[in-house]
């Protein structure tokens, strides 16, 4: 048997630490504008990029995530669930516009004609039953909770709604129950024998424990919550909604197998997978926002963890990110620096706040079409924009000489010429005028 002479491993192996550190990684301009932000806030964010095959990936800020911390992907479990559903289908097992009363008892409150299409695009109209209590429910510390039949408490649903897109958990929560009725198997492992073993994905589970390997301490509010981890929140709470564990790696040979092989979806059943549904939403997986973003994913959230993710059928693009709190910071200007890359665009710096252009400006100020109260706060130097109603605080950074922007959902405040007591609001292409609230208005406000 021929050997290797043991120079000529030295010189490969030398060649491989070149090419790997040779190659700048483009994500190194994404570290440059957050780490010190993120760390100054104990924040921390790990992505992973793809592009023309090569795969890039990078930690921000504090807790050393990395590519292969393991954390719950939260909603991003539905498109496994969506998944497992279509693959009945191609079996001829099922027919998305079967009944859920064809496989399911009666329920309260749940209407059995309801299809299962009508479930996995979220046009349901039923009420929604896991994410009403999640904070106590995560927090319980009565063993009691986790026997409760949750399918118990569905209260009515709004026949409105039924054939519109209302994003509802308790949808993926039946259809969970229907590919256990299906396969007389438990979800769990269902999951396990069609998609996380054929993917050979060894590092992702179908919930959530306390001794994962490798597992990203969850932190909410500012504290570590690994302490209150409980399988049974995910697995009976979370169940086929919200329960599934992995790493960036593993989502990343996911993402790929979905969409550019056969080995969990036919060609066809892909297809259907994405342009049914609605113009929002298709079956389990949301579509492109706009004719200029071409990426298609699930974002997922939980106590302790966040997700979000994006595929480019044109270009085969990837981005995954994830950090260990309920809502990755600054993700919708994160989201838009890491688009610009993968379009090998440059990315703007942050500008700071011009504060004596803008401190006039602080106060409330009332969002009147969702009859929401929003606040621009000056504190320390800089200013923030704070949603009390939905205890959101984000950092604002200034766009132009009129106009600042919140890093965390992408809303903008411009000046109106003339008036310190109203503001321009523009988010997701929907504009209005913000104004700040009175004696008058502040009733109205606070309903």
């Amino acid at each position: 048997m021929k050997t290797l002479n043991p120079f000529l491993i030295i010189v490969i192996l030398l060649f491989n630490v070149f090419v790997t550190f040779g190659q700048e990684n483009p994500l190194s301009v994404i570290i440059e504008k957050y780490d010190a932000s993120f760390k100054e806030k104990n924040q921390g964010v790990s992505l992973l990029i793809k592009k023309d095959g090569q795969t890039h990936t990078t930690s921000i800020g504090a807790h050393s995530l990395n590519e292969h911390s393991v954390f719950n992907i939260g909603s991003t479990t539905k498109t496994f669930t969506a998944i497992l559903l279509l693959q009945e289908v191609e079996k001829g097992n099922l027919k998305l516009t079967d009944s859920i009363g064809t496989y399911l008892e009666p329920i309260a409150n749940v209407d059995g004609e309801l299809t299962i299409a009508q479930l996995l695009a979220h046009e349901s109209g039923l009420d929604e039953v896991i994410g009403r209590n999640i904070q106590d429910i995560f927090y319980a510390k009565s063993d009691s909770l986790y026997q409760v039949d949750l399918l118990g408490q569905v209260e009515k649903p709004n026949p409105d709604m039924v054939g519109k897109f209302d994003y509802c958990n308790t949808n993926y929560f039946l259809l969970g129950k229907v590919i256990e009725k299906l396969t007389d198997q438990s979800y769990f492992d269902v999951l396990r024998e069609r998609i996380i073993e054929p993917l050979q994905l060894e590092n992702t589970y179908a919930y959530v424990h306390k001794n994962l390997p490798n597992l990203a301490n969850p932190m909410h509010e500012g504290e570590d919550v690994t302490q209150f981890l409980d399988h049974r929140y995910f697995a009976n709470v979370a169940f086929s909604a919200g329960s599934v564990a992995s790493t960036l790696t593993d989502m990343e040979t996911f993402f790929t197998a979905l969409f550019e092989t056969e080995l969990l979806l036919k060609n066809e059943s892909l297809e259907l997978m994405l342009q049914s549904g609605n113009e929002v939403y298709g079956l389990g997986i949301f579509k492109p926002s706009n004719a200029d973003d071409n990426y298609y994913g699930h974002g997922g959230n939980n106590i302790g963890y966040a997700f979000r993710n994006g595929y480019n059928r044109e270009t085969k693009d990837l981005f995954l990110m994830f950090s260990n709190e309920r809502k990755i910071p600054q993700k919708k200007v994160l989201r838009t620096d890491v688009l610009s890359i993968l379009n090998g665009e440059a990315i703007a710096d942050f500008t700071a706040v011009n504060i004596e252009k803008f401190k006039n400006y602080k106060g409330k100020y009332l969002l009147a079409e969702a009859n929401l109260e929003l606040e621009v706060l000056l504190e320390d130097g800089k200013m923030y924009l704070y949603v009390a109603a939905q205890n959101v605080k984000s950092e604002l950074t200034q766009t132009s000489e009129t106009t600042l922007l919140d890093t965390m959902v992408g809303a903008s405040l411009s000046l109106i010429e003339g008036t310190t007591n109203s503001l321009t609001f523009e988010q997701n292409g929907f504009k209005t005028t913000i104004a700040k609230i009175t004696q008058e208005n502040a009733t109205s406000g606070q309903e």
